[in-house]
């Protein structure tokens, strides 16, 4: 972000540009309260924004006003704050001023990023798997209502850091709604949820439903009962929001496996992404050659198509570090022709999770340390209900020597998403290895299948090797002969944690001593 002092057209045009999205998701009051503080800012009273001032000006109390008995200033702010982050996550991705209201504050805050303008802008995502959430319907009394509106707020919210999925919101008037008609809706999405809210005997009952269309065919629903008085309603819907996007839209998800099983193509330039993302989710679960060909063949064709998504460059950029990874390129080979698409990728979309994630592995294989911890932060902020993306994530801080910060992660992935495929698992060997614990790290991976990794069976190697487990070491270490990759030349071209690196040395030295 810049500091560069913005003019009051600027921000004008820009609050403008807010409130006449459709992806602007905040209620009439919200948009009021948004407005009014920004006026306020920018004709010199922002110190005056407090929250009595703000009650009896924009929401119509009274001298009488008590905000401990009536929460209507700090209710407002909240969907304010998520209307403006779902914003920004999707058609404001590309606006270079950001007004924002801080935690904590009623402020406005208006800052400038500057934005690389690197080919020209993306298209309509007409391509990609388009989801609308409709109102949810049930009972209307208080602590019902307060989910029924605010659920859809919060899935959509979480649903749109999956930036593969096009999000239709439906909470507030100018969006779809459950009375228009089958041809209207099915010609403006793909999928539909629905949510109804129950409330009996001091418990709530939440039932979602995800329908395909144009057939409204029920492909996933779930329920679940929650505490009426429970004390952190705002949190508890954001749980809850997280649970439902990661079982809709992550790796393995709901409409991912959906869209896999029929899917036959879309005359969307972006369709040819989708198709590489789903190559590349295919290929996680198996990682042979053959799957990484495949998904080198989708990646190309969909940058080939639309060269301005920033998705696809990113596909193409983990085409290159599993080729790495499974033996098939050289590290140095791979590095530079990697950088350049991951880079590229996130000038044109810099919310893209893989974007960032590719970006921050190249950062760290040419020693740009600095680099590769803020791009590894910002992959892991950017959408943490993504749990592949998480449990790569995790791996790679693992193997960098943030061993504790990158286990939480792979162990939070697999906990919320137990479809992952058992590869995740591989990386728990890092602690022990470590530690020194060999024993335990032998017993973690003697099960598993590292499938064409090479890296993956080098950590199985070593770690056979350190608890003695010879046999099972040179097994595992079979797959560099296969390739004619000599393990210590791989071995001083990957960037790890020095500890690490001395563990799979040692291993290294015990297999050739046999």
């Amino acid at each position: 972000m810049s500091d560069i002092q913005l003019d009051r057209d600027a921000v004008a045009e820009q609050l403008d540009r807010i409130v006449s999205s459709t992806d602007f998701t905040a209620g009439p009051r919200a948009r009021k309260f948004l407005a009014h503080l920004v006026a306020e800012e920018l004709e010199g009273r922002g110190e005056l924004l407090k929250g009595t001032a703000l009650a009896m000006d924009v929401f119509g109390r009274d001298a009488s006003f008590d905000p401990n008995s009536d929460p209507i200033v700090r209710i407002e702010a909240v969907k304010l704050r998520k209307a403006l982050e779902h914003y920004y996550l999707t058609s404001g991705a590309g606006d270079e001023i950001i007004i924002s209201v801080p935690k904590g504050h009623y402020r406005p805050k208006f800052e400038y990023r500057p934005l690389v303008q690197t080919g020209p802008q993306r298209a309509p995502r007409s391509g990609l798997p388009r989801l609308a959430i409709l109102s949810f319907t049930g009972d209307d009394r208080e602590r019902a209502r307060l989910y029924r509106e605010g659920l859809p707020e919060e899935i959509a919210l979480e649903l749109a850091r999956f930036g593969q999925l096009s999000v239709i919101s439906g909470w507030h008037e100018d969006a779809i709604s459950a009375n228009r008609s089958a041809v209207d809706l099915a010609a403006r999405t793909d999928y539909v949820l629905r949510g109804n809210v129950r409330e009996a005997g001091g418990s709530l009952r939440v039932s979602v439903q995800l329908s395909r269309l144009p057939d409204e065919a029920l492909i996933w629903s779930d329920r679940l009962r929650i505490d009426a008085d429970h004390a952190d309603v705002f949190g508890l819907q954001e749980e809850i929001a997280r649970q439902c996007a990661t079982r809709l839209a992550d790796a393995y998800g709901i409409v991912a496996e959906d869209l896999s099983a029929q899917y036959s193509g879309r005359n969307g330039t972006d369709a040819g992404v989708y198709e590489a993302l789903l190559a590349f989710h295919a290929h996680m679960r198996t990682a042979r050659l053959s799957s990484l060909n495949e998904f080198q063949e989708l990646a190309q064709s969909a940058l080939r198509d639309n060269p301005s998504s920033g998705l696809a460059h990113a596909l193409v950029a983990i085409t290159l570090i599993e080729a790495a990874t499974l033996g098939s390129a050289s590290v140095e080979d791979v590095i530079e022709t990697g950088r350049i698409h991951a880079e590229k990728a996130i000038a044109l979309a810099p919310n893209c999770q893989e974007a960032l994630f590719a970006a921050a592995a190249f950062a760290q294989a040419r020693g740009d340390a600095a680099r590769y911890r803020n791009l590894i932060s910002r992959a892991i902020d950017a959408n943490p209900n993504a749990t592949l993306m998480m449990a790569m994530v995790g791996g790679w801080l693992a193997k960098s020597g943030d061993v504790d910060r990158g286990l939480e992660l792979v162990r939070a992935a697999r906990e919320r998403n137990p479809l992952l495929p058992i590869w995740v698992s591989i990386s728990m060997v890092v602690e022990p290895l470590i530690a020194g614990d060999f024993r335990t790290a032998s017993d973690l991976v003697r099960d598993i299948d590292a499938r064409d990794s090479i890296y993956d069976w080098l950590l199985i190697a070593v770690a056979h090797a350190l608890a003695g487990e010879q046999d099972l070491a040179h097994a595992a270490i079979v797959p560099f002969k296969e390739r004619g990759i000599e393990p210590e030349d791989y071995v001083s071209k990957v960037r790890m944690d020095a500890r690490l690196r001395a563990r799979i040395t040692a291993g290294l030295e015990r297999i050739a001593a046999i």
